[in-house]
């Protein structure tokens, strides 16, 4: 029986032979019918995610039915050891096949309850003439630290998605306790998570990338405006967009492609109201700006469907 590299390298080979893409073979796989062990899959990972919700949702009511009526240190084992519990449970879940599915449900809950137990700590412990950004600094650090091991030991995705929010908030964190403008802040976290995002989307843990694509996105282009707004770099903001939509598609990345056109027309929107909103020619310009719209929405679309299934 072949191994899985040398079923891979067959087909590439036959690929090769026949000339087949990537993308025809993507959409006959997406249209091959399901079998009884994908069918099992998808089920068992449903009820592992409504079990995940439900296990929380059980936690969290729990907690706050008690929260008046104990003292500090239960506060902490409730938030920070339900967090570790979940996180060592998770573990060992992946160890045994059975229990695989759950596994991430669990990591899940872990990156909620660990740093809320954590700031709980701080809250209870900390003198009120402390630093809480440092603190605060030190707990996110610590967290990517914690997962981002945990995710070269295990290559697990859900694990990387909690690297990347934890260590985002280090980054993010350490420049505001260094006291740096927001909007710098802003620029140097979009642009940080736009890299990490074309990294991981050469992987296998590409699933993540669409959430982190619109994190990243939406960072960039919020601070840059709030730089150049009513100054005479505001077209620069335009350039922003265009780039954008060009790295959508070098990077097949359908959300950050959305957000890029969203932006886009949002601009071209502002500009013509703020500077033709009193010309004669008004009602024209929104007709002209309805046809740019249809244009622009038309051509992403197209965009879009070039990139295919490898979208993200």
């Amino acid at each position: 029986m072949m191994d899985r590299k040398a079923v891979l390298s067959k087909i590439v080979t036959l690929a090769e032979t026949h000339g087949l893409s990537a993308d025809e073979i993507a959409a006959a796989l997406i249209h091959a019918p399901a079998t009884p062990t994908k069918k099992g899959g998808v089920i068992s990972k449903l009820f592992s995610y409504i079990g995940g919700v439900l296990m929380f949702s059980g936690i969290g009511l729990l907690i706050s039915f008690m929260w008046d009526d104990i003292n500090s240190a239960q506060r902490v084992i409730l938030t920070f050891g339900v967090g570790l519990t979940a996180f060592i449970l998770g573990v060992a879940c992946i160890k045994n096949k059975k229990y695989e599915p759950a596994a991430t449900p669990l990591f899940l809950v872990s990156g909620l309850m660990q740093p809320t137990g954590l700031f709980v700590f701080l809250d209870e412990y900390m003198p009120e003439s402390g630093d809480f950004m440092l603190a605060a600094l030190l707990i996110f650090g610590t967290l990517a630290a914690q997962q981002g091991a945990a995710f070269f030991a295990l290559r697990r995705t859900s694990l990387l998605f909690l690297t990347l929010f934890f260590w985002n908030g280090f980054i993010g964190t350490s420049m505001d306790w260094m006291k740096w403008d927001v909007e710098l802040i802003g620029l140097i976290v979009g642009f940080s998570v736009l890299s990490l995002c074309w990294a991981v989307g050469k992987t296998q843990h590409r699933a993540i990338t669409p959430f982190w694509y619109c994190i990243g996105s939406i960072f960039l282009l919020y601070s840059w405006w709030s730089l150049v707004e009513g100054s005479v770099l505001e077209l620069s903001y335009l350039g922003i967009n265009v780039f954008l939509i060009y790295f959508s598609i070098l990077a097949a990345s359908r959300t950050l492609l959305f957000v890029s056109v969203l932006g886009l027309l949002s601009y071209l929107s502002y500009f013509a109201w703020e500077n033709f909103a009193n010309v004669v020619m008004w009602p024209i310009l929104l007709i002209i700006m309805g046809l740019i719209t249809l244009g622009v929405s038309s051509y992403a679309v197209k965009l879009g469907n070039k990139i295919g299934r490898g979208d993200t």
